[in-house]
């Protein structure tokens, strides 16, 4: 899930804009740090693995380093200046996301929701999808229980930006993609604006490379 506030998703209105709340969602929690590590490559957004149930994390018998996994979505999210991101959104069928804002990451090993309340209507964004906004309604706030990257178990409440992220991403390990939760017209209305979006980039690209091309 990406930032709202990118300059991409500038058509939004001030009211569709969400900022994440790191204090609110993390406070307290074994932040996975920030160091050098491999970074993945996102698959598009055709890619069957998006529609995939993704199993459940063995810690017993890890397919891979949780720490070093964890560390490498956490740095690849932050490349595309995301606030979350799914193992399957980089190819990889494991069942973990990272969420968080700056340096401050948790990654989520085998989530689950055991409880929600209320309702909200918002816009979300993914990193899976560029470029495309699409309102999407979801509990406002959930009582969680995942593992950390040690394997211990833990629980946590979400609010506001942070229940919103962590079921857009607990989404991706059930193999469900946000466009499929959102109206027929809202979707239809948010491909349109993709599309106008890709062809003022297009534009511009050109523009440049015209100014590159009388520059030398």
């Amino acid at each position: 899930m990406f930032k709202e506030y990118d300059t991409v998703m500038e058509y939004m209105t001030m009211s569709d804009t969400i900022v994440f709340n790191t204090e609110d969602t993390l406070k307290g929690k074994d932040y996975v740090k920030s160091h050098s590590v491999p970074l993945f490559e996102l698959v598009g957004e055709d890619n069957p693995i998006l529609k995939e149930v993704m199993p459940e994390f063995d810690f017993n018998n890890p397919p891979v380093n949780p720490m070093e996994f964890a560390s490498s979505l956490v740095e690849t999210c932050k490349l595309h200046k995301g606030i979350g991101l799914a193992a399957n959104q980089c190819g990889f069928k494991h069942r973990v996301f990272v969420m968080g804002a700056e340096d401050n990451y948790v990654a989520f090993f085998n989530p689950k929701i055991i409880a929600s309340y209320d309702e909200s209507h918002i816009v979300e964004g993914c990193l899976s999808f560029p470029l495309l906004g699409l309102r999407i309604t979801r509990p406002a706030s959930i009582d969680v229980e995942y593992h950390d990257y040690r394997g211990q178990k833990q629980t946590a409440h979400y609010t506001g930006i942070s229940a919103r992220c962590f079921q857009h991403e607990l989404d991706h390990m059930n193999g469900i993609v946000y466009t499929s939760r959102a109206k027929p017209m809202a979707l239809q209305s948010g491909m349109k604006k993709r599309g106008k979006y890709n062809k003022l980039i297009a534009k511009s690209e050109k523009q440049v490379k015209k100014i590159e091309a009388l520059v030398k």
